[in-house]
This record gives C-alpha cells, sequence and structure tokens, in this order.
C-alpha cells in the first residue's frame, strides 16, 4: 500500500511541476491568464486558486463534461 501511495503521490507531483513549467511559458509567451479555449480571461480568483489553470471556469466544466 505504502509503495502504490508513493508512485501516485510521484506521479501527482511530476504531474503539477509540468503544469507550473507550462504555466510560466505561457507567461514568458503573454498568454498567461487567458482561456486556451474561448480566449476569453481567466478569472483572477481562478488563477490564484489554481494558477497553472488553462481555461476559464465555464470551459473548464463544458470540457469535464465531455
Amino acid at each position: 500500500y505504502m509503495r502504490e501511495l508513493d508512485f501516485t503521490l510521484e506521479d501527482n507531483t511530476e504531474h503539477v511541476i509540468a503544469e507550473i513549467d507550462a504555466a510560466l511559458k505561457r507567461i514568458d509567451e503573454g498568454t498567461y491568464g487567458t482561456c486556451v479555449r474561448c480566449r476569453s480571461t481567466i478569472a483572477k480568483e481562478r488563477l490564484e486558486a489554481m494558477p497553472y489553470a488553462t481555461m476559464c471556469i465555464e470551459c473548464k466544466r463544458v470540457d469535464e463534461r465531455g
């Protein structure tokens, strides 16, 4: 159980680091805070909660529904 938990945590950490790296790239490109789907501005509150968000909350909801 502990090995599986360690693997899961490590995998999640790598995923988060990759998302942060991608957010830093968007900052460099000048596209940080812009939804990749509808091109609207991502709400400040959403970015504060999830700094690596790529979609506004409305587009993310649509995306999760399929």
